[in-house]
């Protein structure tokens, strides 16, 4: 039975579904059990911000998924879940016990079973206490399967991106317009974040960034009640989110007049983005593209070197992040070439002493002929408040 709420059509979620079959085949598996929500969701329709309990959907290559929801979450299953066969059980459950007797009774009590050994949601001790009580069964890692079907992106899904996108726009520039001298970063904040419900954003996997002066030497961090100050850098990391779908993009104001070498640094980053963004193509290797922008970056003499990833794949997410880093990165030491449809945040910020952080970033799609921008509608480079 269809859900109330059904964000793709039954033959896309058919062909997911067919599609790690077909890897669990090759692998030599019988089954996958997945705990991750992102690859839950990817596979049954399934979402909620209640993954910290237990969940788990079981994936045969030989019958019809299983699925055992949270039991408070009950309610979410027929809003969105497609999968018929639900295993509900009190809150109470020992949930080794419960997971290893829905994979007994379902005939894979002695089979070859994929575990999601590289899954934050999956510990040692559960792993562990889950092959204890089949003690016929072989359990091996079976992380990656579904990753690989999620790294090129459907019709469907670069459509909630692109809306993605929109919104986070629409929180940028409500941002930009912000900011000014004896501003606060809350009241920056509490624009940004307006702006974002009000166009339509779910919560992020990961909160928007938004930091001002010397606090822009901070990654990864939020909003404070600092004023800013006249000649103070404001740096602004904005996601939107649709449908569990991110893009992000990154920009930089100046309260006053640049000085030459925050000018200079603003100049390095939007070439560097460019440079990146004009040599990402299909069958171009991860670490060409890393190379060319990181050449721009180290060659600028700015006191700043590209030491880290240059982008990360990005699309569907739950907290505690926003990325698909964990199965595509754009580094020095990724050799897969990229293939039209993989997504990402292109990121070439610098945050260079006595300046604070400059720079941008952009949520791209890599298309048959290069890579659509699809966070456009403000273009990279310092603006002036």
């Amino acid at each position: 039975m269809p859900p109330r709420t059904q964000l793709f059509t039954a033959d896309e979620f058919a062909g997911r579904l067919q599609a790690v079959r077909d890897l669990l085949q090759e692998r030599g598996f019988d089954a996958l059990v997945l705990h991750s929500p992102e690859n839950i969701y990817y596979l049954s329709g399934y979402q909620t911000p209640g993954y910290y309990w237990h969940q788990a959907l079981i994936v045969p290559v030989e019958s019809e998924p299983v699925f055992l929801p949270p039991p408070h979450e009950a309610s979410l299953v027929p809003e969105f879940c497609w999968v018929d066969d639900i295993r509900l059980f009190p809150d109470t459950s020992d949930w080794a016990e419960v997971t290893a007797g829905m994979l007994s009774d379902i005939g894979l009590g002695a089979g070859r079973i994929g575990l999601e050994e590289e899954s934050r949601f999956l510990s040692v001790d559960l792993r562990n206490r889950i092959a204890n009580r089949l003690p016929n069964a072989q359990f091996e890692n079976g992380s990656g399967v579904v990753e690989s079907c999620r790294l090129i992106k459907s019709e469907q899904e670069i459509l909630y991106m692109r809306e993605a996108a929109r919104i986070s726009a629409r929180g940028m520039v409500a941002g930009i317009e912000a900011v000014r001298e004896g501003a606060t970063e809350l009241e920056v904040a509490s624009a940004v974040h307006s702006a974002l419900d009000l166009a339509g954003s779910e919560y992020t996997g990961l909160p928007a960034f938004i930091t001002s002066g010397e606090r822009s030497q901070l990654v990864h961090a939020t909003w404070s009640d600092r004023r800013i100050g006249l000649g103070d850098i404001v740096f602004l990391e904005i996601p939107g989110s649709l449908h569990r779908y991110h893009a992000a993009h990154s920009r930089s104001v100046f309260a006053g007049d640049p000085p030459y070498e925050l000018q200079r640094a603003d100049e390095t980053s939007v070439k560097a983005l460019a440079a990146a963004k004009a040599t990402m193509r299909p069958g171009v290797p991860a670490r060409e593209v890393f190379e060319v922008g990181r050449a721009v970056i180290d060659d600028a003499g700015l006191g700043y070197r590209q030491g880290r990833r240059i982008a990360y794949g990005i699309g569907t997410a739950f907290p505690p992040g926003w990325d698909e880093g964990d199965i595509f990165s754009i580094n020095s030491d990724e050799s897969r070439p990229l293939q039209a449809g993989m997504t990402f945040h292109l990121i070439t910020t610098m945050r260079i002493p006595e300046i604070g952080a400059v720079g941008c970033s952009d949520t791209v799609l890599v298309t048959q002929d290069g890579v659509e921008t699809l966070t456009s509608e403000i273009p990279p480079g310092v603006r002036r408040a």
